[in-house]
């Protein structure tokens, strides 16, 4: 009788082994996967290094504010105000194509209130906080979003 209490004491040791040792794997793999650098759109690639100045266009010179600029990128460019935190002015800039129509004549368009929705397909994409995501509609993948540098200035956007 002590033998076999042993033996399953034994084998629930070992099956707790087994299952920590599933989720430290599972756990490694979802975090290799979350290192990537950057997300790869399947907006086409079209080259952008274009410098702006901000300060005759009043739509960026509020938090919140956006401004959009054709023949820019793939369906135009979106530049967005983002809301600082700490007190420092920051700019994002996304591709103005929606990822769910991907036609260049289709492009969102920004509200005002931190979001751009496309026309056609009604689908709405978060501009605060920096990555484009779709909220509603049918898009499942985020604004193309360019790198932008705030400096002397000068609104720097660049793939």
């Amino acid at each position: 009788m002590f033998f076999k209490a042993l033996k399953i004491v034994k084998m629930v040791q070992f099956s707790r082994n087994v299952i920590k040792a599933f989720f430290v794997l599972i756990f490694i793999a979802i975090g290799m996967n979350g290192c990537k650098d950057e997300y790869t759109s399947s907006v086409p690639y079209v080259p952008v290094s274009f410098t702006l100045n901000p300060t005759n266009i009043i739509e960026l010179n509020i938090e919140g504010g956006s401004f959009y600029i054709p023949n820019i990128g793939y369906g135009g460019i979106i530049i967005f105000r983002d809301i600082s935190v700490d007190g420092s002015i920051q700019f994002l800039a996304f591709d103005a194509t929606c990822t769910y129509e991907m036609l260049q004549d289709i492009h969102v368009v920004s509200d005002g209130s931190g979001t751009a929705t496309c026309p056609e397909c009604k689908s709405q994409y978060i501009l605060f906080g920096g990555d484009g995501s779709a909220i509603s509609g049918p898009s499942a993948e985020p604004l193309k979003q360019y790198h932008t540098y705030y400096t002397g200035g000068l609104i720097v956007i660049k793939n």
